[in-house]
């Protein structure tokens, strides 16, 4: 079942499907990931957060490539 939101605009009503949050069809997120960090590596991973304007996950996920990527050029 769908769920809609519906636009009135000059009487006239648009209806538009609501996004759902959930797995991304391109490459499913199916692992959780539990880490231990220190107080300077959280700092660290907020610094980026803000400078980057994205998600704690987001941050360690461009970490992660960006080193894996680094690793893979050796």
């Amino acid at each position: 079942m769908y769920d809609y939101l519906a636009f009135r605009i000059k009487e006239v009503f648009f209806l538009k499907e609501r996004k759902k949050p959930g797995p991304h069809p391109e490459k499913p997120l199916e692992h959780d990931l539990k880490v231990r960090i220190d107080n300077e590596g959280l700092a660290k991973i907020e610094y980026c957060m803000k400078k980057l304007n994205a998600t704690r996950s987001e941050v360690l996920r461009k970490g992660v490539n960006s080193l894996y990527d680094e690793l893979k050029k050796q």
